[in-house]
């Protein structure tokens, strides 16, 4: 792995709380694997044997379901050390139930879930940190899905942006945030037509709720 790689993928979550010489040691046992990505190319696709955990270094890729009709339904996104596939590739049948697309040229690190495991001698407790890592991923996750549920749960369309607007903040202060996608990635997150969301934005502009520049959007109705 070249060192560029390596050193972006010590600053992952599942690495964090451990020490360059035990992370020199741990990366030998686990063997990441380095793939680039061109934008619209898949990662992987729904019904894949998923054995690997993955994480975004650069780039960024969503994860999406898609239904009968061709419709399709932005289930997250995946920017810089972003972990994905680690509940997929625990469970028994490792099958994917969604399908990863680059939305940018995106390079990733690809660990077999089997390294993750498996312990190792040389690095023990680099390599217990690591997996207590993974496990607090796994149960941020949990919230994540949760938070998304009550988004979409709101009953109108500028409820469910306002909603999801105020989640950008991530617990803090700021009233302005930056959108991570394009409209058209955003209306199928928030199960919205495009021309929908573009109006719908138009319109709480207009009500003084929001002041919108390009993906940067100012929240006028967080009062403090």
């Amino acid at each position: 792995m070249e060192s560029n790689h390596r050193a972006a993928l010590q600053k992952a979550y599942l690495f964090q709380d451990i020490g360059d010489e035990e992370y020199a040691c741990l990366i030998s046992c686990l063997s990441p694997q380095i793939k680039c990505f061109s934008k619209n190319e898949t990662l992987f696709f729904v019904g894949d044997l998923v054995e690997h955990i993955g994480i975004i270094l650069s780039g960024t890729a969503f994860a999406y379901s898609e239904h009968i009709g061709g419709d399709r339904t932005i289930m997250s996104m995946l920017t810089p050390m972003k972990v994905f596939g680690e509940i997929i590739a625990s469970t028994s049948i490792k099958q994917s139930p969604v399908t990863i697309c680059a939305a940018s040229n995106v390079t990733a690190a690809f660990i077999r879930y089997e390294n993750v495991h498996s312990m190792c001698t040389a690095a023990c407790m680099a390599h217990r940190v690591f997996i207590q890592n993974l496990l607090k991923v796994i149960g941020d996750k949990y919230f994540s899905l949760f938070e998304r549920i009550n988004i979409l749960r709101e009953k109108t369309l500028r409820l469910k942006i306002m909603a999801y607007l105020y989640s950008l903040r991530g617990g803090d202060e700021r009233k302005t945030v930056t959108i991570p996608y394009t409209k058209t990635i955003l209306a199928d997150y928030l199960l919205a037509n495009r021309s929908a969301l573009s109006k719908e934005l138009r319109k709480m502009e207009n009500d003084g709720l929001i002041t919108v520049n390009s993906r940067t959007i100012e929240l006028l109705f967080i009062k403090r």
